[in-house]
């Protein structure tokens, strides 16, 4: 069976990232600045000029050829949440799950979408995952793929994408755009505490970006510690940091050492790129393209 070509496309910051390639090889890339008058608060608002660019970005040779596309959202707003319900027959997952989700965190089926998948069960409870992202910032961002003549196979937050990116059953990640940061950690396979701060529509001044990361960790080990005290972070767990502004300021990868204790591991996903290919800029296309591998 022929390997089916992959485009993946991903909007972060004021920037269009675009990825082609073929089973785990990339065979293109690129990164596409965009008017800061297409999106607001992080999300999609004029899809007809944000359309324009993508048309004639995909228009190009290196980009043409494809079978299938993946397009990532940013996960502002988003929610993941791990749940659990009686192991019981009357309890139906597909109705106590939005109930006990609208009681947790206000989820309402009008703004939000939300989906879930079955964890292990322990002590004869069923667990899930569960993630409630709201609804109007993707079917804008449907909208103006389809008014560039692309039809995605599928959508997912960046959460997930950069979690998949690097390829390890846990992790500590932070991802830095101009204009928001993720912060992630990652335990068996699973997000178990997500933060994603849309930091504003301006890019972020250079000289605050250690601090700003460092900070974010800080909070990040922090919730975890608190949601999961019987669940403790291993000394080894490797940190990741990713994203376009790490360029932007060398002393971040020490500020993060000396603050945190923890070495930053270097980030190896297992695709095949090209020599000076932009790894870490380009994380959240690479955990779309791991998604079909």
């Amino acid at each position: 069976m022929l390997t089916r070509s992959l485009l993946t496309l991903s909007i972060e910051g004021t920037s269009l990232k675009l990825l082609a390639s073929r089973g785990k090889q990339v065979s293109a890339w690129a990164t596409i600045p965009l008017s800061p008058r297409f999106s607001r608060g992080g999300f999609v608002v004029e899809p007809q000029g944000l359309a324009s660019v993508i048309r004639a970005a995909v228009s190009k040779k290196e980009f043409s050829q494809r079978h299938r596309v993946l397009a990532s959202i940013p996960a502002f707003h988003s929610i993941c949440r791990t749940l659990e319900l009686p192991n019981l027959p009357e309890v139906r997952p597909d109705v106590a799950i939005p109930q006990q989700a609208r009681r947790d965190f206000g989820y309402s089926a009008e703004s939000s979408i939300l989906r879930w998948q079955p964890l292990v069960s322990v002590g004869g409870q069923r667990r899930f995952f569960i993630v409630s992202v709201p609804r109007e910032p993707v079917i804008t961002l449907i909208e103006t793929l389809k008014l560039a003549g692309l039809h995605p196979d599928k959508i997912e937050t960046t959460t997930f994408a950069l979690s998949r990116a690097v390829n390890q059953s846990q992790a500590i990640i932070v991802a830095v755009e101009p204009n928001g940061l993720d912060s992630i950690i990652l335990k068996d396979g699973i997000p178990l505490a997500v933060r994603s701060t849309f930091s504003g529509e301006r890019p972020q001044d250079s000289e605050s970006l250690p601090t700003l990361v460092t900070d974010a960790l800080g909070n990040i080990m922090s919730f975890y510690s608190e949601s999961y005290p019987d669940n403790p972070l291993p000394p080894d767990i490797p940190v990741y940091l990713l994203g376009s502004s790490l360029s932007l300021n060398a002393n971040i990868v020490s500020a993060v050492e000396t603050d945190l204790g923890r070495s930053v591991s270097e980030f190896e996903p297992p695709v095949l790129c090209p020599q000076h290919f932009l790894k870490a800029e380009l994380a959240v296309n690479i955990g779309l393209m791991l998604k079909e591998l």
